[in-house]
C-alpha cells in the first residue's frame, strides 16, 4: 500500500493535497508531515518531487493560477475584458483564502502568475494605456480583488447591528439597514472594480 502511494506521488499530487489541507485545516495545518502522512508516505519521500515546503507553495500558486480565466483580456471591450478577469481573479482566490494568506507576500515567480500579469497589461497596452499608468490600475485591481478576500468587509462585524447603536449610531444604522449584508462584500467589490475602471487612458 505504501509502495503504491510513493508510486503515484507527482509534484501536482503534492500540491493538491497542500491545498487541501489548506482549505480544510487552514495554514496551521500545513506542514511537510501533515501532507505526508495524508498521502500514507513518510515525509523524505515528498523531496524526490519537490526540494521544500517553499516549492510546495509555488505549486500550490500555480495550481489557483491555473483557476483564474484570462480568456476575457481578449475582449475589444477593455473595460468588459478586465471586469471579467477581475471577477475570477477573485474568485479562484476566494475558494483558497487560507492559501492566499501564505502566498500573498511572496515574490511572483511561478509561470501562470507571470503569464497572468503579462497578459492583463498587454491588454491595458493594447488599449492605450501608457505603460506606467497600466501598472498602477493593475496594481490597483490587485489590492481590490486580492484585499476583498483576504480581509471580508462584513467580516469585521460580528455583533448584531443593534450592540453597535449606543456608541457607533451611524454603523449600527447602515448595517440594519443594508438591504443584503451577506452580499455587500460582493456589492462593495464590484463598486470599487467600476471606479477604478471608470477611467480611460491619459491622452
Amino acid at each position: 500500500m505504501g509502495r503504491r502511494s510513493e508510486l503515484a506521488l507527482s509534484r501536482e499530487v503534492i500540491a493538491r493535497t497542500a491545498l487541501a489541507i489548506l482549505d480544510e485545516e487552514g495554514v496551521r495545518g500545513l506542514t511537510v508531515r501533515g501532507i505526508a502522512g495524508r498521502l500514507g508516505v513518510q515525509s523524505p519521500s515528498l523531496y524526490n518531487h519537490v526540494a521544500s515546503k517553499d516549492e510546495i507553495l509555488d505549486a500550490v500558486t500555480e495550481l489557483i493560477g491555473r483557476e483564474i480565466d484570462v480568456s476575457g483580456l481578449d475582449d475589444p471591450d477593455w473595460r468588459r475584458g478586465m471586469s471579467a478577469f477581475a471577477r475570477s481573479y477573485r474568485q479562484a482566490f476566494r475558494a483558497h483564502p487560507d492559501a492566499l494568506a501564505l502566498i500573498a507576500r511572496r515574490a511572483v515567480e511561478t509561470q501562470p502568475a507571470l503569464a497572468t500579469y503579462d497578459a492583463a497589461l498587454r491588454a491595458l497596452l493594447r488599449a492605450g494605456w501608457p505603460s506606467a499608468e497600466a501598472l498602477q490600475l493593475l496594481a490597483a485591481i490587485d489590492y481590490l480583488v486580492l484585499g476583498s478576500v483576504l480581509v471580508p468587509f462584513t467580516g469585521g462585524f460580528v455583533r448584531r447591528p443593534a450592540e453597535y447603536a449606543d456608541g457607533y449610531p451611524s454603523l449600527a444604522a447602515a448595517l440594519a439597514g443594508a438591504p443584503d449584508l451577506a452580499e455587500l462584500d460582493d456589492s462593495g467589490f464590484e463598486r470599487g472594480l467600476a471606479a477604478l475602471l471608470r477611467a480611460g487612458p491619459a491622452g
